[in-house]
């Protein structure tokens, strides 16, 4: 369903319903105070009869005469006992002489229905000639009334539809002059899906405030398809790029070894070592790619928690030593600091920082883990070959090397340390750099220091 017909749908229905219910209490109201103000006239009448009837015994004056007088011109009289029977009955219809109510020895009135025809009633106590208590009962024809209300009824009921009929035509055009800049809106973003190209929409300064925060939300989502967009061709250019070149050293030692491999050994030794370097090349690239993806997809599954983180740098760092074959040295100032990191990819962090230190210096390298209070951070120093000035902020961009020739003696992809700033966020790490050509350099990583009792998913 349409967001128009919606609109339009809901609020006539909801209008109706509240004109109904309107026109229900209207009906009703007149009804209820147009009897009570019916009834209210029968107890003055039957006031001015009680009076006249005592006047009448003071003078010797028959009561029946009295009630023969305040005869309505449509109703009926009658003055019953404490048995209910009939002392004294006048009605101006023979049929009337039926009705007849509880005796009471207190006032009431009520609406009532005798044979189809309406009628409105009061019962006084009334002293009799005889000095008994009977009952004085005044009923009136209020036929007229409740025509009065049939003729209401079908006015309301026709106000009700034509009220109808407006609504629904004022909701439809009221609901098109809504929509009409939607529809608009649509039909532009439609375009601009038919084509290929990343296009804006123009904000209308005359539209809505909802419209204009719809268009730019829109403009920022294509602003994003397009730097992603970008971001994945340029990933599958690069690393096209970065597996084609073991890929063609590969196809050619396999020419040379198909044709000279049988007959030269040094051939044969020569292309044996270049497709097993390659090969390990490519490897090492592949898995990088797949981490890379994994981490940027957020399929890593994190759990933060406080660990000493001492003590889980320093068995890395063991377990390192005996790869490299070069000492790792760790120095801190609070050897039971905790810190909320998960264990998992915060090893994969460290490796990636140290696995770099190790590429580019040929000396010791050291880890200060040093305790600030709120926070604490990791510094892993190399005195390898620096970094660039220019560079830096470049280098956790993906596929970015400072030195393409230095970088693939070494083995490097350039993936490693963007991977590394997304491990860094899912940690809640700030990196932060610092190089000197021919000096060395330190990766700091700063983050909120943790307690024994804090947990987090």
């Amino acid at each position: 369903m349409k967001l128009g017909t919606k609109i339009q749908l809901y609020t006539t229905v909801m209008t109706l319903i509240v004109v109904i219910i309107i026109n229900l209490f209207v009906y009703y109201s007149y009804r209820h105070f147009s009897l009570e103000a019916e009834m209210g006239q029968l107890e003055n009448r039957g006031f001015n009869i009680m009076q006249e009837i005592q006047n009448a015994n003071s003078n010797g004056i028959n009561a029946e005469a009295v009630l023969q007088a305040y005869l309505l011109s449509d109703g009926y009289i009658t003055i019953i006992d404490s048995g209910e029977s009939p002392v004294v009955r006048i009605a101006t219809e023979a049929e009337y002489a039926d009705l007849t109510m509880p005796y009471s020895t207190s006032q009431y009135a009520e609406p009532l229905t005798h044979n189809n025809h309406h009628f409105v009633m009061v019962s006084l106590p009334i002293i009799w000639e005889n000095g008994q208590v009977h009952a004085l009962q005044i009923y009136e024809n209020v036929g007229f009334i409740h025509e009065t209300f049939e003729i209401l009824r079908w006015i309301l009921l026709l106000s009700t539809g034509l009220i109808f009929i407006v609504i629904f035509l004022l909701n439809r055009v009221i609901t098109n002059f809504i929509t009409q800049p939607i529809n608009k809106l649509i039909n532009k973003m439609n375009k601009t899906n038919n084509t290929a190209k990343y296009s804006m929409l123009e904000i209308d300064p005359k539209d809505t405030r909802e419209l204009q925060e719809l268009s730019g939300a829109f403009n920022n989502m294509m602003k994003s398809l397009k730097i992603h967009d970008e971001n994945q061709q340029a990933f599958i250019m690069n690393a096209s790029h970065e597996l084609k070149t073991p890929i063609t050293v590969i196809s050619s030692y396999s020419e040379m070894l198909s044709r000279f491999g049988k007959t030269r050994e040094d051939v044969l030794d020569e292309s044996i070592h270049a497709i097993s370097d390659e090969a390990k090349r490519m490897k090492y690239l592949t898995e990088q790619l797949l981490s890379f993806a994994k981490v940027n997809t957020g399929r890593e599954e994190i759990i933060r928690r406080p660990v000493p983180i001492v003590e889980l740098i320093r068995d890395i760092a063991v377990r390192l030593e005996k790869v490299y074959q070069r000492g790792i040295h760790v120095h801190t100032n609070h050897e039971a600091l905790l810190a909320r990191v998960d264990v998992d990819t915060f090893d994969q962090l460290i490796k990636i920082f140290l696995d770099n230190a190790y590429k580019y210096s040929s000396d010791a390298i050291t880890i200060d883990v040093l305790d600030h209070g709120s926070s604490f951070e990791v510094a892993i120093k190399d005195k390898g070959i620096g970094i660039p000035e220019e560079d830096i902020e470049h280098i956790f961009t993906r596929f970015y090397r400072v030195d393409k020739a230095r970088a693939r003696k070494t083995g490097g992809s350039g993936l490693g340390l963007s991977i590394a700033s997304e491990l860094a966020k899912l940690n809640g790490m700030d990196i932060q750099v610092e190089s000197e050509m021919d000096v060395g350099t330190t990766f700091r990583l700063v983050m909120e220091s943790g307690n024994e009792d804090e947990t987090d998913n």
